[in-house]
């Protein structure tokens, strides 16, 4: 615990760091190749996603929570996790590109596609799941920003028009290879059992089986998190889905804080389920109130300056994809949120619950698409992320609360309800100043969140001790 402080200064400016890159990645790609070309990306990587998610097969997570709380020998669930998702990522890779190959009838997207699921491979082997298990969160916080500059590094080097977009997908590969590379180099020095521990008594067949509720809890989501770019692909035009994915890519861009908050909270809450319910229950509401603090206050100010800085980051050609991104932003509070209630599951071995909310979820998903809402068809897929989040936050809410009792209208509807207040109040005299507006909206938005959400020097107190 004594290295916790410089464990998080490294996790919070590595993936800081790992995003600007990222996001100078992205500008520098939408600049070179256009909202069409950013359209061919979009499809690649959402295919990745999926993949991803059927080479994973919840294994990291299970790898994780086995790390942090079980006592079984490092070594044996470093070599059987990681055999596992081996074994799966090639079967992925080969299936899919099988697949792409007769489906797919354009060649660069083809080929994008297919060269995206060929680095599942190198992926599997990452040992990001295991460093989180035991928090050793520096080692970590250095493998994603060494992977992601490896990416930035190939990108500038070598896409220069939209006739280099091949090597995109190649750049992501070598990224991701290199990170794995340091991270099973450094897990050598890892002590991977002691009197105490014991090897996994499971094959990696069996690991998958055990696996199975979480794959396919994490296989709905990226369903209903990627679809958006098939629907617009299949209706819309390439460059519509440019305009589309520029906003996604944003909102995913700050959603490191819940990959931090993950990191950092999940080994927490997991170990908390292990003391006894009135100790996870306190550490439950004071971590929920924090991200609740965090989303709602970065989502003014992401609203408040969305309009002025697309323009000026993308090019005036992305101006249309500020509505998407205001959207966007309510998925993006509404994620920080949902995860501590995902994760709270997974902690107490409810996987099965949570699916079933991303169940729920799905289907609203699915009704907003089958059934459009009057308006911009561009809006309507953004907006059926939003619903899909919302009901699945709602239902892991009731889930919740049948096993820790905690008050979702101070933690959501007040704060809510203030945010809407000041957005409403700055627009009516935006006219007046733009500047000094949007300025004293930020500034009266934190002390009013801490106001609604209740939050108190010992849920502070909290916060420092768990992660200070």
């Amino acid at each position: 615990m004594k290295r916790l402080p410089s464990e998080l200064a490294a996790l919070s400016l590595a993936e800081i760091g790992s995003k600007l890159l990222g996001l100078v990645a992205i500008t520098y790609l939408a600049r070179t190749l256009g909202p069409e070309g950013m359209g061919i990306i979009a499809l690649g990587t959402a295919i990745l996603m999926y993949g991803s998610i059927c080479a994973d097969l919840g294994l990291p997570i299970l790898g994780t929570r086995s790390a942090a709380v079980e006592k079984v020998s490092l070594g044996s669930l470093r070599i059987k996790i990681s055999s596992a998702r081996l074994l799966l990522s090639i079967s992925v890779a080969l299936l899919g590109g099988a697949l792409l190959w007769f489906i797919i009838s354009n060649t660069v997207s083809r080929d994008v596609a297919i060269l995206y699921l060929i680095g599942l491979i190198p992926a599997s082997l990452s040992l990001d799941w295991l460093f989180q298990g035991i928090r050793r969160i520096g080692t970590l916080a250095l493998a994603r920003i060494l992977g992601m500059t490896v990416y930035l590094v190939m990108v500038l080097a070598l896409v220069e028009s939209s006739g280099d977009m091949i090597f995109v997908p190649i750049a992501w590969g070598g990224g991701v290879a290199v990170q794995a590379l340091f991270l099973w180099l450094y897990s050598k020095y890892i002590p991977t059992s002691s009197l105490e521990t014991k090897p996994l008594d499971s094959t990696p067949i069996k690991l998958m089986r055990e696996s199975i509720p979480l794959g396919f809890a994490n296989l709905i989501a990226q369903v209903v998190l990627q679809f958006p770019i098939i629907y617009l692909t299949l209706f819309e035009s390439s460059s519509d889905v440019g305009l589309y994915n520029i906003a996604f890519r944003v909102i995913v861009v700050f959603l490191m804080l819940d990959r931090v908050y993950y990191t950092l909270f999940f080994p927490i809450i997991s170990r908390s389920a292990q003391e006894g319910r009135e100790v996870l229950q306190r550490r439950f509401y004071r971590a929920i109130k924090f991200i609740a603090l965090i989303g709602f206050f970065l989502g003014t100010v992401f609203i408040i300056t969305g309009g002025k800085l697309f323009p000026l980051l993308f090019g005036n050609e992305f101006r249309a994809s500020v509505p998407i991104f205001d959207i966007l932003v309510i998925y993006f509070i509404l994620t920080l949120l949902s995860s501590t209630l995902s994760f709270t599951l997974i902690a107490l071995k409810k996987e099965k619950l949570y699916t079933r909310s991303l169940i729920v979820g799905a289907i609203g998903f699915t009704g907003i698409l089958l059934f459009p809402l009057p308006g911009d068809s561009q809006l309507v897929a953004p907006l059926a992320l939003v619903v899909f989040q919302l009901i699945t936050f709602l239902v892991m809410v009731r889930h919740i609360q049948d096993e820790i009792p905690f008050s979702i209208e101070r933690v959501v509807l007040f704060p809510m309800l203030v945010i809407m207040v000041l957005l409403t109040g700055g627009a009516m005299v935006m006219h007046l100043s733009p500047l000094i507006v949007s300025i004293a909206v930020v500034i009266l938005a934190l002390p009013s969140l801490l106001f609604s959400i209740g939050f108190s020097r010992d849920d502070w107190q909290f916060i420092k001790r768990s992660i200070l």
